[in-house]
């Protein structure tokens, strides 16, 4: 979405406007969600929870064109808040597999690409919450710290430091000398 059309949708905030900005960030949204609860039910609940908090709060955003982190935000929030009042958490294994993507589409580079791409978003996923917020506002939306933390309340040490310890985790779990699906030899086996 271009950040003009953005701004005057959030601006004008009536029925059409919110129609459209949900189908736009939905999906997103949803996945920020769901990457914390592990629960399709609980994430379509919170997603809903997050767009009408968004929209009754909506003459307190700043700048309009962070519509996107600013929602995201609100919703990690709500799956965090839900978590402690729950005081539980969900994990599961299950993938979530691309529309129309086949295994005959995949050349054995893009495969290879394809499984370390898979090995980052599930370490990603195994982050703790307040970690994952970060690093999800952080590299999926493209802020500063600066602006994170103004985002969560919080001062700029706090999410440099959340930050620090969420990519030193992510080094831990992706270190390739310790992955066993990494040492393939040239026939294509295992090692």
């Amino acid at each position: 979405m271009e950040s003009e059309e953005l701004k005057q949708l959030v601006r004008k905030n009536d029925n059409d406007s919110r129609r459209l900005l949900f189908e736009a960030y939905y999906r997103k949204t949803y996945a920020v969600a769901y990457n914390i609860l592990r629960s399709r039910e609980n994430a379509e609940d919170i997603t809903q929870d997050a767009f009408i908090k968004a929209f009754q709060n909506i003459p307190q955003l700043q700048d309009e064109t962070k519509f996107g982190a600013w929602l995201a935000v609100i919703a990690s929030n709500l799956a965090r808040n839900y978590l402690k009042r729950e005081k539980r958490i969900h994990y599961t294994d299950r993938e979530v597999i691309a529309d129309g993507a086949s295994e005959a589409d995949y050349t054995e580079e893009s495969a290879l690409r394809s499984l370390e791409v898979d090995r980052v978003r599930q370490a990603i996923k195994n982050l703790p919450p307040d970690h994952y917020q970060v690093v999800v506002l952080q590299y999926y939306y493209d802020l500063r710290v600066e602006e994170i933390a103004s985002m969560l309340k919080v001062s700029s040490g706090t999410i440099k430091s959340r930050l620090h310890r969420a990519r030193q985790r992510l080094a831990r779990e992706l270190e390739l000398n310790h992955d066993p699906a990494c040492h393939i030899n040239k026939g294509g086996e295992q090692e």
